[in-house]
């Protein structure tokens, strides 16, 4: 019997599994266990829409289970990778520990949010990386208009109602716009709060915005969000957050309670202690085949893995899409090794295009040497990211979703399971002692 574990349910690990699954669906002596610590998949190109509340957040993850066949799904939290016992040590989700053999491992576990670069921000700052994230994201901008509602000091309304977002690529542009979205279309229910006290500042800290698409590309995205309310600081980045301010990198400090922080990621911690190679970035190093050196029954993918360009010169960067293209190349080899057919693939690939959406039915796209923007844009992100849903059931869900957005008001519940106190995040100490006692639901900082 020969076991195979692949580590992560992100778009890596679940285009391996299913790969696998077809390779091996008639062979009874092999075994395939997927291990995450969620049993579903984060279509994070969603997350913004999530956040912004024009996708329900259920639909945005698919169940892992959806995907697999013969796999077996566990969900467990992975501790670390003793390769050269060929063991992987994980906590159930019961607390146990369990002790995973392999004959063959995919390392798929994605990365995590970075916030080494400001002082404080692991502490204060929102993140945008998972499901989480967005619930949170979603109740502070909520939690921010009904406090600003009931204040009369114009320097705290300014202060509540300032949001910082740190980072200028696709997750801080399309963050910052669905926000900017959610924020404007709640407004006709707070009738204190003008359109004007809202204000949103983008500090990509590079001096372009969206540093994957075409030049021409990311100067629209700029000219368009200086139109609106969206304040694009170019060149300026987050040095340091606290409670109740964010310091740029000009020195300037800016009241606020809301900071998002989009300024980078870094491998999964699970990899630090792992005995195998490693590039400057903590990536694993592996070949074309995306087998770890030192370890060739180890394969790495996505975030996790330092990918050689076919030149030789340097590394595929970690993106989706070729995360998703790496699964199944990775277990075309597991198969090759374990039938010995010598039919082994490299790993090449030129992506396709990127596409980024920027609220109010605007978008960017770049599809080869096509560029778009605008509206037309915003119809191929939304058709192509449709497209490209994981289930059937995810692209009616969410296709309806963006349906009743057209024509529905925007929906201002908090969502009660990470509900935010405002008196945690620093104020609101006059209307808790009005009510007497504090919110039941948890308080998040």
């Amino acid at each position: 019997m020969k076991r195979i574990v692949v580590l992560g349910g992100g778009f890596g690990g679940i285009a391996a599994a299913q790969r696998l699954d077809r390779q091996f669906r008639h062979d009874d002596d092999v075994e395939i266990v997927v291990v995450s610590n969620t049993n579903f998949l984060v279509y994070t190109p969603m997350l913004a829409d999530v956040a912004g509340g024009t996708i329900e957040p259920r639909h945005a993850v698919p169940p892992v289970r959806a995907f697999l066949k013969k796999s077996h799904f566990r969900e467990a939290f992975v501790k670390s990778i003793d390769a050269a016992n060929r063991t992987v040590h994980a906590m159930l989700i019961n607390g146990d520990s369990a002790d995973l053999q392999y004959d063959y491992l995919v390392v798929a576990l994605g990365a995590v949010t970075n916030y080494s670069h400001a002082t404080g921000a692991a502490e204060y700052a929102l993140g945008l990386k998972d499901l989480f994230d967005a619930f949170r994201l979603r109740n502070r901008a909520l939690t921010m208009l009904e406090w600003a509602n009931t204040t009369r000091d114009p320097a705290q309304r300014r202060e509540i109602l300032t949001f910082v977002m740190a980072g200028g690529g696709f997750s801080g542009v399309e963050g910052v716009a669905a926000l900017e979205d959610l924020l404007h279309g709640s407004l006709h229910y707070y009738h204190e709060i003008k359109p004007d006290d809202v204000r949103l500042i983008l500090a990509p800290h590079g001096e372009r915005l969206l540093p994957e698409v075409d030049e021409r590309l990311g100067a629209y995205v700029v000219e368009k969000f200086a139109r609106r309310t969206i304040d694009v600081r170019l060149g300026v980045g987050v040095n340091a957050v606290t409670e109740r301010t964010a310091t740029l990198s000009t020195g300037e400090v800016i009241p606020t309670r809301t900071v998002i922080w989009t300024g980078g990621i870094m491998v999964n911690p699970v990899l630090h202690d792992a005995d195998l190679p490693k590039s400057k970035h903590g990536a694993i190093q592996v070949n074309d085949q995306l087998q770890a050196l030192t370890h060739p029954e180890v394969f790495v993918l996505g975030d996790c893995a330092a990918v050689p360009t076919p030149d030789g010169q340097g590394f595929y960067s970690p993106t989706a899409q070729n995360a998703i293209r790496e699964g199944p190349v990775a277990a075309a080899n597991i198969a090759a090794a374990i039938r010995k057919t010598g039919k082994t693939r490299s790993f090449t690939y030129k992506p396709i295009g990127s596409l980024a959406s920027l609220g109010q039915r605007q978008a960017v796209a770049q599809i080869g040497s096509v560029r778009l923007s605008g509206l037309p844009a915003w119809f191929a992100w939304r058709g192509i990211y449709l497209a490209k849903l994981p289930t059937f059931s995810s692209k009616v869900r969410i296709g309806l979703d963006w349906v009743t957005d057209l024509f529905a008001p925007v929906d201002t519940m908090q969502l009660p399971i990470v509900r935010e106190n405002a008196a945690s995040i620093g104020g609101l100490e006059t209307l808790v002692a009005s009510h007497g006692t504090m919110p039941s639901a948890p308080a998040i900082g």
